[in-house]
């Protein structure tokens, strides 16, 4: 399995800058990784409104458990809630924050 290295964090902002079909083989590196986590309590995407509405939630600790929303935000971009989602996995496996400088969706 692809573990993260040191200077990833510089190409994960490449996953809202280009559409899939021109992500770097890095990038894709740095995706599979990210969404190769457990699935008891992995954090995934909720479609409220089909291509129009998606929520974070989190799934059960087992199969079959009830899945719980993270909070009230709702996205209108399928594209960045899964940008959050990214960034949760991210803590998760690293086990420190995305770093804000690099977040083109954070207001510094």
């Amino acid at each position: 399995m692809y573990q993260l290295r040191d200077g990833d964090e510089t190409i994960l902002p490449e996953f809202l800058a280009k559409e899939r079909k021109d992500f770097s083989l890095e990038l894709r590196r740095i995706l599979n990784r990210l969404r190769l986590v457990p699935l008891a309590e992995r954090v995934v995407i909720v479609v409220v409104e089909p291509n129009k509405k998606w929520r974070l939630a989190k799934l059960g600790a087992s199969r079959g458990a009830p899945v719980s929303y993270l909070d009230e935000r709702i996205f209108a971009s399928h594209k960045l809630a899964e940008w959050e989602a990214l960034k949760m996995r991210w803590r998760q496996i690293t086990g420190s924050d995305y770093p804000v400088a690099l977040d083109p969706t954070s207001q510094n």
